[in-house]
This record gives C-alpha cells, sequence and structure tokens, in this order.
C-alpha cells in the first residue's frame, strides 16, 4: 500500500512540473503571434474607396446641360485624382461631351472617414439614347505613394443612363425660313466708355502738340522779323507818364520819385545824342549838353538835377509845386529836343505834334520794342 501511495506522488510530481513547464511556453508563443498580429495590421492597406455615380436627369434636350454626381467614401490619408477632360478628349463616353467640374463638395467627415461630391456638367447634341459604365476613379493609399506616381483604380458599379431627345419636325408642313437678323440692341455707355475715354485722351494730346507747334512757329516768325525800333522821345514819354501816374511823391517817396526821373531823362539823353549820361554826373551832363543845346534848355536841366541830387543825398522833401515842376521840366526839355523823322524814314509825324501825340502814332508791344525795356531796366 505504501508502495502504491509512493508510486502516485512520485506521477503527480510529474505531471505537475510538465504542466508548469508548459505554460511560460505557451505564453510566449502567444505574446509572439500577437506582435506579429500587430506588425501584420499595422502594414495592412486601407480598404479602396467606394464610389456611386449618378445622372441629374435621365432624359434631355439637345444641347441641354446636366450633371454627373460621383460620391466617394474615403479614408483621410487617402488621395482622390479627379478625372481630367480637356482638349479633344472631352467625352465621357462618344458624343457626350464633358464642359468641366461644376463643383467639388465635402459632404460628411467622422472619424477617418471622409465623403466627397465631384460634380461635373455634361452635355449631348447628337440624339440617341447613351449608357455609361464602369467610371474610373483613381486613389492613391497616401499622398506620398501619390506623388510618387503609385495609384489604383476603382470604378463605379452603376449603370448610367441618358436619353437625348430630338426635335420633332414636321415634313408636311415644314417651312424653310431664312436666317433671322441679329436683334437690334439700345447702345449702353458701358459698352463704349474706354472708346469715350480714349478718344478724349487722343484729342487732347493731339490739342497740346497743335498748341506747341503753333506757339514755336510764333516764336521762330518773331525772331526773324525786324523788331521795331521806338524813338527815345516816345520810350521818354511813356515812362514819364507811367511814372507820373505811381503817385509817388504823394506818399512821401521824394527819392524814389526824382531818382526815377531823372534815370527817365538820362537815358533819353543816351538815345537822343548817343552821350553816356547814365555814367556821369548832373555836371558832366549839363556839360556836355551845353554843346548840343540852347542856354534855355540847359537851365530846364539844371532846374531839374539840383533838386533831384538834394532829395537824393540831403534827404530833402521838396514842396508840392516843386515836384510837379520838375515833372514838368523834364517832360518839356524831350518835347523840346525830339528828333522829328524825316521824309521817307518810318513813320511821318504831323508838324507841331507833341511827343504824346507821336507816341500813339508808333504803337509797339513790349516784347517786340527796344528802348522801352532799357528805361525800365535803368529805374528799376
Amino acid at each position: 500500500m505504501l508502495k502504491r501511495n509512493f508510486t502516485l506522488l512520485f506521477c503527480g510530481l510529474l505531471f505537475g512540473g510538465a504542466l508548469a513547464a508548459s505554460q511560460p511556453a505557451t505564453g510566449r508563443a502567444q505574446e509572439a503571434s500577437d506582435r506579429a498580429t500587430s506588425v501584420t495590421d499595422g502594414k495592412r492597406r486601407h480598404p479602396a474607396p467606394e464610389v456611386h455615380a449618378r445622372f441629374s436627369a435621365d432624359t434631355i434636350e439637345i444641347g441641354d446641360q446636366f450633371l454627373l454626381e460621383i460620391d466617394i467614401d474615403k479614408d483621410l490619408a487617402q488621395e482622390i485624382q479627379l478625372l481630367s477632360f480637356d482638349g479633344a478628349d472631352n467625352q465621357l463616353v462618344p458624343k457626350i461631351e464633358v464642359l468641366g467640374i461644376d463643383r467639388l463638395d465635402t459632404l460628411s467627415r467622422s472619424g477617418r472617414r471622409e465623403k466627397l461630391r465631384v460634380t461635373y456638367r455634361l452635355t449631348g447634341f447628337d440624339a440617341g439614347s447613351y449608357a455609361v459604365a464602369g467610371i474610373p476613379v483613381v486613389w492613391s493609399a497616401t499622398s506620398a505613394e501619390a506623388r510618387e506616381g503609385r495609384a489604383d483604380t476603382v470604378r463605379v458599379p452603376e449603370l448610367l443612363r441618358i436619353e437625348v431627345r430630338g426635335f420633332d419636325i414636321d415634313t408636311a408642313t415644314y417651312q424653310l425660313c431664312d436666317i433671322k437678323r441679329p436683334i437690334h440692341t439700345p447702345l449702353l455707355f458701358a459698352e463704349i466708355r474706354e472708346l469715350v475715354y480714349w478718344s478724349v485722351a487722343s484729342a487732347a494730346v493731339l490739342a497740346g502738340v497743335i498748341y506747341l507747334v503753333i506757339r514755336y512757329l510764333q516764336r521762330r516768325r518773331r525772331r526773324g522779323a525786324p523788331k521795331r525800333i521806338v524813338p527815345p522821345h516816345v520810350t521818354a514819354i511813356r515812362a514819364l507818364e507811367k511814372l507820373h501816374s505811381r503817385k509817388l511823391w504823394q506818399n512821401g517817396k521824394y527819392k524814389e520819385y526824382y531818382s526815377q526821373l531823372v534815370d527817365i531823362v538820362r537815358v533819353y539823353i543816351e538815345g537822343r545824342y548817343g552821350i553816356g549820361a547814365m555814367e556821369m554826373t548832373s555836371d558832366e551832363i549839363l556839360g556836355a549838353m551845353r554843346e548840343v543845346n540852347d542856354a534855355r534848355l540847359c537851365e530846364k536841366l539844371r532846374g531839374l538835377f539840383s533838386p533831384a541830387d538834394l532829395v537824393k543825398f540831403a534827404k530833402l522833401a521838396p514842396a508840392a509845386e516843386d515836384n510837379e515842376q520838375a515833372y514838368f521840366d523834364a517832360y518839356f526839355y524831350v518835347e523840346e529836343t525830339k528828333a522829328m523823322p524825316e521824309a521817307g524814314e518810318g513813320h511821318v509825324v504831323a508838324p507841331g505834334a507833341t511827343a504824346t501825340e507821336a507816341g500813339r502814332m508808333f504803337p509797339a508791344e513790349e516784347d517786340e520794342t527796344v528802348g522801352q525795356g532799357a528805361v525800365e531796366g535803368h529805374i528799376k
């Protein structure tokens, strides 16, 4: 009995040790199997996108447009390459033309799934019934594969049909008509706005060019024509009358009044007798004039120069009648010594005419005369 119990105990120990040794190996094998399964799942590709398509109409008239809608249910990582219909290859099937992609919409997004809708605009110009099947949709698992050019194709499972109807023509009552004339519509300013703007701008530029050409020709003609010379006494009388109208001494400007009055007479003497009076003193002028003027005229000059020197250098303030007398002395001197043109030379002045009357007989523009500018330059 004891031997039997010992045998049972020994067998139990052997079985227990074998069972304990087998459990860790089984656990490690299961763990390795789980890791392999995980790796396999990591390399597993996501299923291809689900695609479905439909037409927006099943019957159209010739030339009418209709839509092809393709719904794509895909993973977020997947890339879809849209069908391109360009140039001559713009037909979905023969005689059904693709005008282009109308729009691309995202219908929904849930987790890693995204549903898109691509809408194409189609038309047909030949009557008949047409069937479209197996529209391809090109996709890539990732954007990297799309860049590398690796792609797969999934096709639309639906069979799409479209009927293009023609026009029923009653041959019994049919009458051939001429081509209709174009419809006359009112002309809008928006249609000719750019033309008007360009026309106005061109006219303005042309007018400017014409104006510049005319001005150039006028100046050239003026430079080529001989300048009219105004007699010295006419220039002097004009300057005296202008000075008298300025009323300088009435406003207390005695020095300016006498300086300009004497300068007018000096310029007149230079022009009339050829004496450089502007560079001479009053006594030198009187000495030179005794050779060409009589004593009465020289006395008039002395009566003009003497008070003028006192006003300019001694700050004398002459009386009102003295100021007027100085003006009349200068005027009288010019009138008495003016040179009258000889017969056949220049303008003819009537006997006894004053210098003012002669000035009216010799009109001249300021920019075409010589003498007037010289007097104004000396006075300034």
